[in-house]
């Protein structure tokens, strides 16, 4: 994937209140993950996107020990200046997808993003993931107690991209010369550079080293991952450095 996911992931999941406007989405299925409202440009893409839901959420939520949920609606949009027009957020406008209030919104995976005019073009199986990336974090806003950012920015980002960010941390964590602690990452997330990327490895390395079955304690218990601390960093200098 292209470096639009370091860019703007980090932007994907705030707590959003703004009403929308989605009158152009003349279409909807309705489906065990949500109900999905599109254009008629966007038939075949919404049969794509619900494989790959079928393909990867039931197993992420097994993971997780979560449900999903077939109250969130997803929207796509049939291109960025629509997606712009009814974003529930408008700070936000520009981006490819974002999620809160039970609810997704994506730029149809047929349409250019606007980003891409920099960063260049995303496949369309990568855009795939965009909605695997939202829907995570939709799953972990449904917890009691939702984890701190950094493990949720973390584990959607393991589930929806974790190729690009391996790639991403080869390329750039040396250049980056700073590892921040898990506290600071907890604490401070906004204030570190590059935090997507290492609440990443901070996920995939507890996932190599304790397995995908310690991710359903972190993510109702955020203390928990502070012991793995002085490890993780080592793990990081070792790997990176």
């Amino acid at each position: 994937m292209k470096k639009i996911f370091n860019d703007i992931f980090i932007l994907c999941l705030i707590g959003l209140t703004n009403s929308c406007n989605s009158q152009d989405l003349n279409y909807s299925l309705d489906t065990k993950f949500g109900e999905f409202k599109y254009s008629l440009t966007d038939t075949n893409s919404v049969k794509d996107l619900l494989r790959v839901c079928e393909k990867e959420i039931p197993e992420i939520c097994k993971e997780l020990n979560v449900d999903y949920d077939s109250s969130v609606t997803i929207e796509i949009y049939p291109n960025q200046e629509k997606y712009n027009n009814s974003i529930i957020n408008p700070d936000l406008k520009n981006s490819p997808a974002i999620s809160g209030n039970n609810r997704i919104q994506l730029v149809s995976p047929l349409s250019p993003l606007e980003a891409e005019s920099k960063i260049g073009a995303i496949n369309y199986p990568d855009r795939m993931y965009f909605l695997i990336h939202e829907y995570v974090h939709i799953l972990m806003g449904k917890l009691e107690n939702p984890p701190p950012l950094c493990i949720d920015e973390g584990i959607a980002s393991y589930y929806s991209s974790r190729s690009f960010y391996l790639d991403m941390a080869t390329r750039y964590v040396k250049q980056i010369n700073y590892i921040p602690s898990i506290e600071q990452l907890i604490a401070n997330y906004n204030k570190i550079p590059a935090p997507d990327l290492f609440s990443f490895l901070l996920i995939d390395y507890i996932v190599q080293n304790q397995g995908k079955e310690k991710l359903a304690d972190i993510i109702r218990q955020s203390n928990y991952i502070k012991q793995f601390n002085d490890k993780w960093i080592e793990y990081v200098k070792n790997k990176y450095y």
